[in-house]
């Protein structure tokens, strides 16, 4: 039966500390020290601003096959001739797909993040996108795991998804818009991938 009440289940998503490189979380330390704000810690100042998370999802689970098919059994008689089949219609069944479901699986997890501090979370997340881009980084460096928790109605973690290897891999545009009567820009977007998944039910 449907559930009546207001409260919908929730989620969790925290970036883990590796996410920063070390030179990048200390010079934006420092100016969250200067902007006297709530956060000191650049990865909880990240982490707070999540709004919305998307992630699994798969596609071309299915394809389609056109068969000729007789809408019917032809009459014969002597005085006419039987049609060729080909002019009889076709029909297009739907078949399961070969490839394995890992294959079809969409791995691909997007982070939607509101705009603090003057844009200061955007720049963060840039930044460390270049130096992770600009400097050869060994394995134990990298960030491993992300994990999303999957909160009931009371607020009790029932699924747990952990996401594996995951690599930033693209950022929206900064958009500055002019045309409202309050120069604004509320999110954006960043989009991972990651290599396999796992989850489970508690």
């Amino acid at each position: 039966m449907f559930n009546l009440k207001g409260r919908a289940d929730g989620f969790r998503l925290l970036l883990p500390k590796e996410f920063l490189y070390k030179d990048i979380e200390a010079k934006y330390a420092e100016i969250l020290k200067q902007k006297k704000g709530f956060f000191v810690n650049p990865i909880d100042f990240l982490n707070e601003s999540i709004q919305r998370v998307q992630v699994l999802g798969f596609t071309d689970g299915a394809f389609m096959d056109q068969r000729q098919t007789r809408t019917g059994t032809p009459t014969f008689n002597f005085n006419r001739e039987e049609q060729n089949a080909f002019q009889y219609p076709s029909t297009e069944e739907a078949y399961r797909s070969p490839a394995p479901p890992i294959a079809l699986t969409d791995k691909t997890l997007n982070i939607e993040f509101r705009h603090q501090l003057g844009y200061l979370n955007y720049f963060m997340i840039f930044e460390n996108f270049w130096y992770m881009y600009s400097r050869d980084m060994r394995y134990s460096d990298m960030m491993h795991n992300i994990y999303v928790d999957i909160f009931d109605e009371i607020g009790q973690i029932y699924c747990k998804i952990n996401l594996m290897d995951p690599m930033m891999n693209g950022m929206d545009m900064l958009s500055l818009d002019f045309t409202q009567p309050v120069a604004q820009s509320q999110s954006f977007k960043v989009e991972f991938k990651y290599s396999n998944f796992e989850f489970k039910f508690l």
